[in-house]
């Protein structure tokens, strides 16, 4: 009797969850879908935010101040250097904080007050002097640490050199850039070919990606996708060059910076299509360098202060990296063009 009960009682229980589970299972994926559209949308309105601000400071405030843009270039050297400084130390290296403070500290005093001292009494030196100077003082200090407190190794001093270079003296590239090494033009083109050639090489890499760039370093990445990547690189080289070289929009906006890279239209084609595939290719480096640095200390992003995009180095690597490629590029065109700094 008490076995019939207890298969009369099993049965039941059996059949009530058999009608009961699928109205309270969700649908596959859903919770997968709810999840990826809320990363998506504040991904996109933090990309949104973040353009709002960069043109602010570009289209607006650098009309009142060129020097304003210098607020966002060392917003960038300061996020980015902490940023490199925690994921060196997440990979458990004991690298130095001091010598970074001190490039934090000295490079726009130095960068600028040189910079005055050429604008004012026509001396023989610029901002990047400047930069070159606080990169010294910086490394002095680390060799100091390292030498009389005995705490670090070779590997630790080595990594906090290049700490204060990559990010801290590549993004303060973005001052020289500001005043004399390309101006707005050169700071729209780095700021447009790397979104136009992510957007290229997302686009074709993923409609038609077969034959793998990077596998060890960044799997998702094709030879396909760098073809794309290519393609968005020379259509966003053009936009610049309409928006300065053809119809000059940006004169009023800028009136003491360059306005146009030739007079010739084949020079002025050909420099745009060298500008925009050297920013391009750089920008990929910039990113396959990023991604690797990552892998050797085990982290998945180096911050988290653009929602949805992870930090400063997350969202910049590619233009990081491009910046010292636009330096060089409009240095020596200013020499062969005899454009004064």
């Amino acid at each position: 009797m008490s076995e019939e009960v207890e298969k009369s009682v099993n049965s039941e229980a059996d059949g009530q969850a058999a009608t009961e589970t699928p109205a309270v299972q969700p649908k596959e994926g859903e919770g997968k879908r709810k999840k990826g559209m809320s990363g998506g949308l504040k991904r996109l309105l933090t990309g949104l935010a973040l353009l709002s601000v960069m043109l602010f400071f570009l289209l607006y405030l650098r009309t009142i101040c060129v020097h304003a843009f210098d607020i966002i270039g060392m917003f960038f050297v300061v996020m980015g250097g902490l940023e490199m400084y925690k994921a060196l130390k997440s990979g458990g290296h004991n690298v130095m904080l001091a010598p970074l403070i001190v490039f934090f500290v000295t490079v726009y005093p130095l960068f600028f007050v040189l910079q005055w001292l050429n604008t004012r009494y026509g001396a023989t030196t610029n901002g990047a002097e400047g930069i070159l100077l606080a990169t010294a003082v910086s490394a002095c200090t680390a060799l100091g640490i390292f030498t009389f407190r005995h705490e670090h190794s070779l590997t630790d001093l080595g990594l906090t050199i290049l700490n204060i270079v990559y990010p801290g003296v590549f993004v303060a590239m973005i001052m020289a850039i500001n005043l004399y090494a390309g101006n707005l033009l050169a700071i729209l083109l780095l700021l447009a070919v790397p979104l136009a050639s992510d957007a290229g090489a997302y686009y074709v890499g993923s409609k038609f990606g077969k034959r793998k760039l990077c596998p060890t370093i960044s799997p998702k990445k094709s030879v396909e996708g760098l073809y794309g990547g290519v393609i968005g690189a020379l259509i966003a080289g053009a936009a610049v060059m309409l928006l300065f070289d053809v119809f000059h929009v940006m004169d009023s906006i800028d009136p003491n910076g360059l306005h146009a890279l030739s007079d010739k239209w084949w020079l002025r084609v050909l420099l745009y299509v060298v500008l925009s595939v050297l920013v391009m290719i750089a920008g990929m480096v910039g990113d396959l360098v990023a991604s690797w640095i990552k892998r050797q200390v085990g982290i998945k992003d180096y911050g988290k202060i653009f929602p949805g995009h992870g930090g400063v180095m997350d969202r910049m690597d590619s233009v990081i990296f491009a910046m010292p490629a636009v330096y060089v590029f409009f240095t020596i065109y200013n020499a062969v063009a005899h454009v004064a700094p």
